[in-house]
């Protein structure tokens, strides 16, 4: 009856200590772009403006030879001497601490310049639209101290890191009066900027069709593409997240996230890095949850399925409480798989770990004993759950089925091999590189070192790219590179 006390405790645990992570807001004010959610008070974070370290000069260099013409573009820099852009890009980044992301997608804004396969001369000299109101002419006399590619970029980045962050930190506002949680109007709209970089945007481009036009450039371009089962959490939201299907799931407690997650592999991610996924249902009940619809249905939540118990009597066969039941409404379990049926002639419903007289470790759940191919999965999936000793005797008993599976979102790596996987759906997708792996928020201490001959048992799927319309030509497939990472 042990696995059942530890049932109880975890229930009683999430009706009386969960405590609710960051609520999930709708905001009035967002508007549909092609079916995500555009939210014009946070439209990048902080760190999408002033992370100097968001893009590597590899990353800048091959991500322009890609698009356009300015991976070929060469012109003078303020200080007269002839450079590539990436050169004057990387150094406008590092003197102002901007990120290279946000200068590239700021000229794709203003004058479409990044992707344009054969730009005017006017959308060189005037790159980032420093200087030019809507309103104003490029001809005017008193702004030609700006025009010019280096120059651009150099005011508009001396802009954002001198101006506009200088203004919110000293006087509380912008000079046009943006702040992060003050009110103002935007094309007649109240507006409340969530952080810093709202308020500067706003300050750069006051009207929500150039914001919405950046945002939209940044979720094509620097979105992240996470494998189903991912569980990332918004750095400044603090909303923990599934990733499954092009959606993702919020946690609504952290009592449910504990039960089926690991802390260590949750990844944290910029809330603009996962903007791009529609919002799914929250995922509300615990592993091994108990619950019961209005209609007297009662099921046990496993994972990501639920397990229809056939009657009272079976229920209570089992060792199941009444006082450990959470009712619920019927819709709160579409989003879970059914599960095989728990009846009176199911074995184990709950799985437990058994170790044979040879020391051989299984998995038995449902009546069927799965080997457990190695002694890692024991600390990756059992830790904290003893063996059962069992006889081969009592082993024979149950029906033999295939090897305990990996889960979705495991890294890992064949002894002696330097390539990265994920695990996905059942397949291992190789990691391009350690730019790669490190841009999607992974840590090498969570990958796991298993023999060639576990692995074997897993097909190999697509790499793994951080954006999933990033060109073939921009992938950086260097094993060598993941093996000295780590």
């Amino acid at each position: 009856m042990d696995v059942y006390s530890r049932l109880l405790a975890l229930c009683v645990a999430f009706v009386l200590i969960a405590s609710p992570l960051a609520p999930v807001r709708a905001d009035e004010t967002s508007s549909a772009v092609g079916g995500i959610a555009f939210n014009p008070q946070a439209i990048l974070d902080d760190r999408d403006i002033f992370d100097v370290n968001g893009m590597s000069f590899d990353r800048l260099q091959s991500f322009l030879a890609v698009r356009g013409t300015l991976g070929r573009f060469r012109v003078n820099d303020i200080d007269g001497v002839e450079k590539s852009a990436a050169d004057i890009i990387w150094r406008v980044a590092n003197s102002y601490k901007i990120n290279p992301k946000y200068l590239l997608a700021l000229m794709q804004k203003e004058q479409s310049l990044v992707e344009d396969t054969s730009p005017s001369q006017k959308q060189f000299d005037w790159a980032t639209g420093y200087g030019v109101c809507d309103d104003c002419s490029m001809n005017d006399p008193s702004i030609q101290d700006f025009k010019g590619f280096a120059n651009q970029l150099e005011w508009a980045a001396k802009q954002h890191r001198e101006k506009y962050l200088l203004q919110i930190l000293g006087r509380g506002t912008t000079v046009a009066g943006y702040a992060p949680g003050k009110t103002s109007l935007i094309d007649g709209i109240p507006i409340t900027p969530a952080n810093q970089a709202t308020a500067m945007l706003y300050s750069y481009t006051p009207h929500f069709h150039g914001n919405e036009n950046l945002w939209n450039i940044w979720q094509r371009w620097f979105a992240l593409a996470f494998p189903d089962g991912t569980v990332v959490r918004g750095r400044s939201s603090k909303i923990a997240y599934l990733i499954r299907f092009g959606t993702k799931r919020p946690f609504k407690s952290n009592a449910v996230l504990a039960s089926l997650v690991d802390p260590a592999k949750i990844l944290t991610v910029e809330d603009s890095a996962i903007a791009s996924y529609k919002q799914g249902k929250p995922i509300a009940l615990p592993n091994y949850a108990l619950t019961e619809t209005p209609d007297g249905k009662r099921y046990l939540i496993s994972g990501e399925t639920k397990r229809l118990i056939a009657s009272k009597a079976v229920f209570r066969k089992f060792g199941f409480n009444e006082d450990e039941l959470v009712e619920i409404a019927a819709d709160d379990l579409a989003d879970y798989a059914d599960g095989p049926d728990i009846t009176a002639t199911t074995v184990q419903p709950i799985g437990i770990l058994a170790k044979d007289d040879k020391g051989g470790l299984w998995y038995i759940e449902n009546g069927t004993r799965s080997p457990v191919p190695h002694k890692a999965f024991v600390s990756l999936y059992f830790n904290g759950n003893p063996a059962k000793l069992m006889s081969q005797k009592k082993l024979a008993t149950y029906a033999l089925g295939k090897p305990y599976r990996l889960h979705d979102g495991e890294l890992v790596r064949a002894a002696g091999s330097p390539s990265v996987y994920v695990l996905e759906n059942g397949v291992r997708r190789p990691i391009a590189s350690a730019a790669t792996f490190e841009e999607m928020g992974w840590k090498w201490k969570n990958v796991v070192t298993l023999p060639q001959s576990v692995l074997a048992d897993y097909f190999i799927g697509d790499f793994v790219e951080p954006q999933p319309t990033r060109l073939l030509a921009d992938r950086d497939v260097s094993t060598a590179a993941l093996a000295n990472a780590n």
